[in-house]
């Protein structure tokens, strides 16, 4: 997806909060504030403050994910219960890109990505290679990132500023968040924002007239999700 698109989407993804599951005319489905949808054998319900906008093809799943953190130390949790009767169900979670708002009110000095598994068999992250690269930018930089011996936690190093969105994720081979979920797994994916106290500033709200265009900036969303085309596993 290109990156003015990608941002718009953003954008439209947290206009629709309290809308929930909505399916897309390019068959994507937007997830959000408490909200659930069955996708390709898979119940996905996404907590407040994220969105996810989700496709499949195949056996995998894809999704691009939105998370606002507002209080420190925060964990949210993304839900994937498999469907009761369902056959086929998709094998792999494929985090294409994902946007870490931190509105905290103190900087980030660390990041997590943990599967908590409930089923009787384990989701894992299948290597150190397929997780995201630690990104850097403007009032951020993680710096390094490693897997824990059962693959189920990724954790990285780095500093995040109040009041400063990450990117995660690109179109490179390899910085995505790949999930092997076999059957009879079931889990759900925590995010956990890590802070040390001290530093960033403050939380910069959004202005009243951007929010105003929030309408304009929806429609815009929808249009770039009608011309993303969808990376498929190598």
């Amino acid at each position: 997806m290109c990156s003015n698109c990608r941002k718009s989407l953003i954008v439209a993804s947290a206009a629709l909060v309290g809308l929930g599951a909505l399916q897309m005319a390019s068959g994507a489905t937007l997830i959000e504030s408490n909200q659930s949808a069955q996708i390709d054998g898979w119940n996905i319900t996404a907590p407040t403050n994220v969105a996810l906008t989700v496709t499949s093809s195949g056996n995998e799943i894809f999704v691009e994910k939105a998370a606002n953190f507002v209080t420190t130390n925060q964990g949210l949790q993304v839900g994937f219960q498999p469907v009761s009767g369902a056959s086929g169900a998709a094998t792999s979670i494929d985090f294409t890109d994902e946007t870490i708002q931190n509105n905290t009110g103190s900087a980030f000095n660390g990041f997590q990505f943990i599967l908590l598994n409930t089923g009787s068999a384990n989701a894992t992250f299948p290597s150190v290679s397929d997780v995201f690269a630690p990104p850097s930018g403007t009032g951020y930089s993680y710096t390094s990132v490693k897997l824990n011996s059962s693959n189920e936690t990724v954790s990285y190093l780095g500093n995040q500023d109040a009041g400063t969105t990450s990117s995660w994720g690109s179109a490179a081979p390899g910085d995505n968040l790949l999930i092997s979920a076999p059957s009879g797994s079931a889990f759900s994916l925590k995010e956990l924002s890590q802070s040390g106290g001290g530093g960033g500033g403050n939380p910069v709200p959004a202005p009243a007239a951007a929010w105003q265009s929030l309408a304009g900036l929806t429609a815009l969303g929808f249009v770039c999700l009608g011309k993303r085309v969808k990376r498929q596993p190598a």
